[in-house]
């Protein structure tokens, strides 16, 4: 990125746009903070920062900043971006900057298409999902975070963006292999995946 006024080469890689802080699906109504204080008590002020190394808005809860301001080795979840995951990009025609959504269509003879999460053109994570528009079924695949992007919610947001592609299918997901896997799909509210469709397994035998 380059700063018209000074013509410098900015990359938010030392830090010029902010640290990384946690990302949420953006919601209508905001109840409780990351640590689970509510927001729709009018005990403090409510705060909504902009995060311009994610070029999203987001929220700030004070009790957490007073918290993790007494304590230093808290981790930081004060702060967190919100990202509509309605808002998917086509590719080669998403942003440079920010944290965006790029969709890719299946390829031809499969059900399975591929949504990436980029930050300033980079991808830090993706999801695979399997959707059956005869069946309504869908099928989380795959997902996968960068490791230095972890523990930032880039994986629920990718899971709420492959849903909300088909937002009334019926959607399963697999089981992983690997602790860290297998803890964050206990955290996904599917049930265990089923056998592929029967549309499915008819384009793996043609192909």
């Amino acid at each position: 990125m380059i700063n018209q006024a000074s013509g410098a080469v900015r990359s938010g890689a030392r830090g010029e746009y902010g640290g990384l802080i946690p990302v949420r699906p953006a919601s209508s109504k905001l109840v409780v903070c990351l640590r689970g204080h509510r927001l729709d008590l009018d005990l403090y002020d409510k705060l909504k920062p902009y995060s311009h190394r994610y070029r999203l808005h987001g929220t700030l809860c004070e009790v957490c900043r007073a918290q993790e301001g007494c304590d230093l080795a808290a981790r930081r979840l004060a702060e967190w971006a919100h990202l509509d995951v309605t808002i998917q990009h086509p590719p080669g025609l998403a942003p440079d900057d920010g944290l965006v959504l790029v969709a890719h269509p299946p390829a031809a003879g499969t059900l399975a298409g591929r949504i990436e999460l980029q930050l300033a053109g980079t991808e830090v994570g993706a999801v695979t999902a399997s959707l059956c528009a005869s069946c309504q079924t869908a099928t989380l695949d795959y997902v996968h975070v960068a490791a230095e992007y972890r523990r930032l919610g880039f994986g629920r947001t990718l899971v709420a963006a492959a849903m909300a592609r088909a937002p009334c299918y019926r959607w399963t997901a697999p089981l992983p292999d690997g602790p860290v896997a297998q803890s964050f799909r206990a955290r996904i509210a599917m049930r265990r995946a089923d056998p592929a469709c029967v549309h499915a397994s008819l384009l793996q035998r043609r192909r």
